[in-house]
């Protein structure tokens, strides 16, 4: 008599599963996962058909970006030659020191400058002598080196309020990239080719190394800096400012 074949037990059948479930091949969920062939044609099928759209819309030809940047100019009615603000014959001086990328620097245009240009420059007590002290970072020399471009044509002052008008938020982040620095120029109306050529000669780069030294000389190690006929003053607001003046002017 031939016995019956024995079912395997329920547990049994389970283990069996189980087992065979383990022997399969896993994915490694260290193993950085690689897109399949097939998705890699689609994605460069996909990028095709943009190019070509991007080419048909504009015609086969390079797009011209429109780099926009805030136009701004020296206060109205002041005298104003090369670094030199005001009456040139006043009695008080003020040696302004600067770096184009220092915030505080573009505050005291904006808190303390406006007070001096409705009082003291407008009375014609005192002129501002601007110096550069590019220490911030790269920028900062092109910054600088605008600045002198500009002062080749006799802009100096509309080129100092438009670099402050244009200061981004963060220093060494692009507010002061080439082709910004060339629509500032453009913005004020500056005469391109010779502002290009300026920008980019020796004579600007040497411009802007010979204000961080000379800054130094003054013994300058921070900016804002104002020297008020001689004596120096930094971070002081706008009374302080113009009770130095007085005193200056006071025999």
């Amino acid at each position: 008599m031939s016995s019956q074949p024995t079912r395997p037990l329920r547990r049994e059948r389970r283990a069996a599963a189980l087992a065979q479930k383990r022997s399969a091949p896993r994915h490694d969920a260290r193993e950085p996962r690689r897109i399949g062939i097939g998705l890699v044609s689609v994605i460069a099928l996909a990028a095709g058909l943009l190019l070509v759209v991007t080419l048909l819309v504009l015609g086969g030809q390079p797009k011209t970006v429109t780099v926009a940047v805030i136009k701004a100019s020296a206060p109205a009615g002041i005298p104003a030659a090369g670094h030199v603000l005001g009456n040139a014959d006043a009695p008080v001086t003020i040696d302004l020191y600067e770096d184009f990328q220092c915030p505080a620097c573009e505050k005291w245009g904006q808190n303390i400058f406006p007070s001096l240009v409705r009082n003291e420059l407008a009375a014609g007590t005192v002129k501002i002598v601007f110096h550069g002290f590019a220490f911030i970072g790269s920028e900062s020399t092109d910054a600088g080196k605008a600045a002198w471009a500009a002062e080749q044509q006799g802009r100096f002052w509309d080129m100092w309020a438009t670099l402050y008008a244009n200061q981004g938020l963060h220093e060494n982040g692009g507010s002061f990239a080439r082709a910004r620095l060339l629509a500032m120029a453009e913005a004020i109306g500056l005469d391109m080719t010779r502002f290009t050529a300026d920008f980019d000669s020796t004579a600007a780069t040497t411009a802007v190394a010979d204000g961080v030294a000379a800054a130094a000389t003054a013994n300058v190690n921070s900016t804002p800096t104002l020297i008020i006929n001689g004596t120096t003053f930094s971070g002081a607001g706008y009374p302080d400012v113009a009770a130095a003046i007085v005193a200056a002017t006071t025999p």
